[in-house]
């Protein structure tokens, strides 16, 4: 009995040592549909990586770089360099939203959805104009992948929607993102 009573007395004066603080106790956790975005950050986090280190490869590529953009080669199109360097450009852009959107929704911070909201559509129009000069490239317009990635702008399109009037009007993320 001495020693429950010894670990009952440890352990709550462990957790009465740190006292709350006034944002513990008016934040909300995160939770609901919060929750998803947090999943989502990180599957993008992920994808945008992977984009990001597959447009800096024909970059680092000397071989790749000169058979696609050196005229008279059998892969040369002069748009070639313009797309390849945009998709560098954007890519690292967008690897960089993502990472900064990841620190200011988990520290809950007030700045996480104007930055959503400010970023998801120039996200948005980057990859539009992406698509618009690769889609200047025959071997790219002619591609299943290019018909696809025309599709899945439809989709970011509606999405972008439903996600900047949610980071807007949400009684949940005006809660939650307080500091």
């Amino acid at each position: 009995m001495q020693r429950e009573s010894s670990r009952l007395v440890s352990s709550n004066d462990a957790i009465s040592s740190a006292p709350p603080t006034l944002s513990d106790s008016l934040t909300p956790r995160i939770g609901g549909i919060l929750i998803l975005i947090a999943i989502g950050l990180f599957l993008s986090l992920i994808q945008n990586l992977g984009h990001f280190t597959g447009s800096i490869a024909p970059l680092l590529r000397r071989a790749v770089w000169r058979r696609l953009t050196t005229p008279g080669s059998p892969a040369y199109h002069p748009y070639w360099k313009s797309v390849l360097l945009f998709e560098a450009v954007t890519s690292a852009v967008i690897l960089l939203a993502n990472a900064i959107a990841i620190v200011l929704f988990f520290r809950k911070e007030r700045a996480f959805p104007k930055l959503i909201v400010i970023a998801i559509p120039i996200i948005f129009i980057l990859i539009v104009i992406g698509h618009y000069i690769s889609g200047l490239i025959p071997v790219i317009s002619e591609s299943e992948a290019y018909a696809r990635e025309g599709r899945l702008l439809i989709l970011r399109f509606v999405a972008l929607h439903v996600w900047i009037p949610y980071f807007l009007l949400s009684k949940r993320v005006k809660k939650t993102f307080v500091r």
